[in-house]
């Protein structure tokens, strides 16, 4: 049996919805098209991150998302 975990939880096994991203002002007048876009973003920034986590943590050795001398061009 599945258990939907609470939206902010890092134990949540399935997907958001499109019903809970609505359920934020922001994006509650965005269309299927456009909330299914917002969620597909979600996802590819997020298996990013962790394969990057998880290359590290099988390495041991800290892998750097930006270079020191580039925070400065992108703030």
């Amino acid at each position: 049996m599945k258990v939907q975990i609470g939206l902010n939880s890092s134990d949540r096994i399935t997907d958001i919805t499109l019903e809970e991203v609505r359920r934020f002002d922001k994006y509650k007048d965005y269309t299927d098209e456009q909330v299914n876009q917002l969620i597909e973003a979600i996802k590819a920034y997020t298996r990013c991150i962790y394969s990057v986590w998880f290359k590290q943590k099988k390495s041991g050795k800290v892998i750097a998302l930006l270079v020191e001398s580039e925070k400065l061009k992108v703030a």
